[in-house]
Formats: structure tokens, sequence, C-alpha cells
């Protein structure tokens, strides 16, 4: 008989309900106007309780950042599993997983978008408390273009790209009030016909120089997604 799966600690089953329940409130309040307090009462705990958990609302928010990401990831690589090895259909998986994650959350990641770039704030795609959270994306950004027959330096390229071209589709997603956000979802499948087709001429040896340029003003910028 199989053996059965360990039951979550009770600390991670009230974690989860505190996640749960700021979650509902961000939902139908908008996050500014929701409380620690009023999250700590929707979760059956004192208001010390809930701040043993987390900190603060911003800490509830880095621990969703964190399911979003295992979510994603799980998605992402059962989708990959029926990709074939095309890169096309790979890239597809790994976006549109993505949307179907935060597609409920939409208010919440409007909120969130607005302090995205800002990488002093704590939440930030940018800072440093959202590092590892951004180490664990970008590598199943990598993931998806195993199989792909790249040169090291466009495929070292590609990944922050598209990466990035994520961040503009959930801006996208979190303003789209169209039926089932078909808008983004558009968006997203034409964006990455045009990537599948640049992908193809990168390939060639005499687009060496041009890669080149484009690493050039990357390292420029003195910034890069992986810090």
């Amino acid at each position: 008989m199989p053996t059965p799966s360990p039951r979550p600690k009770k600390s991670e089953e009230t974690r989860r309900r505190v996640v749960d329940a700021a979650l509902t409130l961000f939902r139908k309040r908008g996050f500014d106007a929701t409380t620690m307090r009023d999250v700590a009462a929707a979760a059956g705990l004192s208001l010390g309780a809930a701040y043993y958990y987390f900190r603060s609302k911003d800490e509830i928010v880095l621990a969703w950042y964190q399911r979003t990401q295992d979510e994603h990831a799980a998605r992402a690589r059962a989708a990959f599993a029926q990709s074939r090895g095309s890169l096309r259909a790979r890239l597809s998986a790994l976006m549109h997983t993505k949307l179907d994650v935060v597609a409920g959350e939409r208010r919440l990641l409007g909120a969130l978008l607005r302090v995205a770039a800002d990488p002093e704030h704590p939440l930030s795609v940018f800072a440093r408390t959202t590092s590892k959270l951004r180490a664990q994306s970008l590598a199943l950004f990598d993931e998806a273009l195993e199989g792909a027959e790249l040169p090291d330096d466009l495929r070292a390229l590609l990944g922050p790209a598209l990466w990035m071209m994520h961040l503009g589709l959930l801006l996208q997603l979190a303003h789209d009030g169209s039926p089932k956000q078909h808008k983004t979802r558009a968006l997203t499948d034409g964006a990455l016909d045009l990537v599948n087709s640049l992908v193809d001429l990168a390939r060639f040896r005499n687009s060496k120089p041009l890669r080149d340029r484009v690493a050039a003003l990357v390292r420029t910028m003195g910034w890069t997604t992986r810090g």
C-alpha cells in the first residue's frame, strides 16, 4: 500500500490559514485598506499570534509570492513534459501557466505592481528581499529553454529577456478587463510568435555581432536580473 503523505505541521497549517485569510481580505478590501488586525481576526487568531507568524502584510505577500512561484513551477514543468521539445510550445506553457496562477489575484497584482519598479521596496521584484524568488523564477525560465539548439550567448540573454517580458504581461493582465483577459492571452501568443521568429534568425552565425552588441548594452546597465 502507498505510504500516506505526512500531514503538514500545525505551524505550517496556521501560516497557510493566515495567508489564505489575508488574500481573501485583499480581494475584498484591497491591500492598503487591510490591516494585520483584520487578517488576525479573519484567521481566528489574536493579533499577537498573527504577528508570531508574519511581522507585517509585506511578509504575508512574500509568502504568497513563494506559493505562486511553487505553483507556477509545478504547472509549467507538467506542461513542458507535453511539449515534445518544441521551444515555442515550452515558452507558451511557461507564460500561460503563470497567467493561470495569478489570474484570480488581479486586484492584488495591480496594487503590488505599483512598487515593482522600486528596488528599495521590500515587495519589489528587484528587491534584495525577493532575490531568492527571482532566482527561482529565472531558473524556471532557463529550464524552458532546455533542448533548444541555441548559442550559449543567446541562451544567456534569452532567459532574462523573457523574464522581463513576463513582467510586462503581468502588468497588462492586472489592467485587462476583457472577458477572461483574452487581450492579455492574445498579446502573449503574439509576442511569443515574434520571439520565436527572432530566435530562429539569431541562431545564424552571422548574427553573433548583433548578439554581442545587445550583451554589451545589458552589461552597461550594471545590473542583471540574477543579482
